[in-house]
C-alpha cells in the first residue's frame, strides 16, 4: 500500500498565508488500479501565487512533475514522467483520460536533450505560455515600443522582458532586490529599479520621459497606479497578475480607469486557464528558444517535499527569483 503525504489548509487564509495555516497529513491509496490509470510519485512541484485565489472542493491545486510508479493506460508507461496537476501531494492515482483541476488533462513530458524536466513547470509550462501568449500575441509589440513589466525577476515576468527585448523593445523592469535587478540587467533589460529604493514616478521619469507603449502587469495595486499616469495615447496594459491584492482587502486600492480613460489605452486581462488548447503549440516554439539560448529560464529551487508551505509563503516576500520549483 502507498501511503501519500499531502499538504492542507487548515482554515481559510487571511492576509499573507502563515505557516500555521497548512498541515501535512498523510493518506492511502488504493492497493490496486483501474483500467486507465496510474500512479505516480512527485518529483517536482510548482508554487504560484495565484494559488492565494483559489479555493477548490480538491485541494491547494498545483502542478507536478511525477514519475509513473505503475500504470494500467496505454501510452503512460511505468517509469515515464508526466505532468499531473493533482495538488500537494507526494503520491496520487488518476485516470489519463479525465481532466483535473483547473482543465488540465495529464501528459507525458518528452525528454529533450539538456533541459532539466523541471522547466516544464516553468518557462515551458504555465509561466512561459502565459509570457508568450499575453506578450506576443495580445500586446502587438514592435520594435522601439517602451514597455514596463512589474514584478520582473519573476516567473513570467522575466520572460517578458527577454520576449520584448527580442522584438528590438526599450525593456524597463521592477523588481525587490540588487540580486534581482542585476540579473535582469544581465537579461538585456534596458533600465531596471529596485521598487523599495526608487518609486515608479521617478524610474519613468528618469527611463521613459515620453511614456510608455505597453505595461505588463504581474502587481497591481498602488504600482499599476503610478504606471497609468505615464501611459502613452493608444498604449496597452496587459493584466496578468495581481499579487499586491491577493492578500489585502478591497478597502483603499486604488482605481487606475481615470487614467485609463483619458490616455485610451487598451486593456485587456488575460487568464490562461481560458486558453489550454494553445499549450502544445506554444510549447514547442518556446523550447526552441530556449535551445537557441533566446530565453534564459532560471529557477529557485527548494528542496524537500516538507518546505514546500513555507516555499509557497516565501512568495510573497519576494525571496525567489525566476520559477519557484519544490525538488522531491
Amino acid at each position: 500500500m502507498v501511503v501519500a503525504k499531502v499538504w492542507k489548509t487548515v482554515k481559510p487564509f487571511e492576509g499573507t498565508p502563515k505557516i500555521t495555516d497548512f498541515e501535512l497529513v498523510e493518506e492511502k491509496l488504493a492497493d490496486t488500479l483501474k483500467p486507465d490509470e496510474i500512479l505516480i510519485e512527485a518529483v517536482f512541484f510548482t508554487v504560484d501565487p495565484y494559488i492565494r485565489t483559489l479555493n477548490l472542493p480538491t485541494g491547494l491545486p498545483a502542478e507536478q512533475v511525477g514519475r509513473i510508479m505503475e500504470s494500467k493506460a496505454r501510452d503512460f508507461p511505468k517509469g515515464a514522467l508526466v505532468l499531473a496537476h493533482v495538488g500537494w501531494r507526494s503520491h496520487a492515482i488518476l485516470n489519463v483520460k479525465e481532466t483535473m483541476n483547473l482543465g488540465f488533462k495529464p501528459t507525458i513530458v518528452p525528454k529533450v536533450p539538456g533541459l532539466s524536466p523541471s522547466l516544464w513547470l516553468g518557462v515551458i509550462g504555465m509561466p512561459g505560455v502565459t509570457a508568450y501568449l499575453a506578450f506576443l500575441e495580445r500586446c502587438a509589440p514592435k520594435s522601439g515600443d517602451v514597455v514596463i513589466i512589474s514584478a520582473a525577476s519573476g516567473a513570467v515576468g522575466s520572460m517578458v522582458g527577454q520576449l520584448a527585448r527580442a522584438k528590438g523593445c526599450k525593456v524597463i523592469g521592477s523588481a525587490g532586490s540588487k540580486e534581482k535587478c542585476d540579473w535582469l540587467l544581465h537579461l538585456g533589460f534596458s533600465y531596471v529599479f529596485n521598487y523599495k529604493t526608487t518609486s515608479v514616478e521617478e524610474a519613468l521619469t528618469q527611463a521613459a520621459p515620453e511614456g510608455v507603449d505597453i505595461y505588463y502587469d504581474n502587481v497591481g495595486g498602488e504600482f499599476t497606479d503610478a504606471v497609468m499616469s505615464h501611459l502613452k495615447p493608444n498604449a496597452r496594459v496587459l493584466i496578468c497578475g495581481q499579487i499586491a491584492d491577493y492578500n489585502r482587502t478591497r478597502d483603499g486600492v486604488p482605481n487606475p480607469f481615470g487614467r485609463i480613460l483619458f490616455a485610451e489605452a487598451q486593456v485587456r486581462g488575460f487568464f490562461i486557464f481560458n486558453h489550454l488548447d494553445e499549450f502544445p503549440r506554444v510549447r514547442k516554439e518556446i523550447i526552441s528558444l530556449v535551445q537557441q539560448k533566446k530565453l534564459q529560464p532560471r529557477e529557485t529551487i527548494t528542496n524537500g517535499f516538507e518546505n514546500m508551505a513555507q516555499a509557497f509563503i516565501d512568495l510573497f516576500k519576494g525571496a525567489n527569483i525566476g520559477k519557484s520549483i519544490i525538488k522531491v
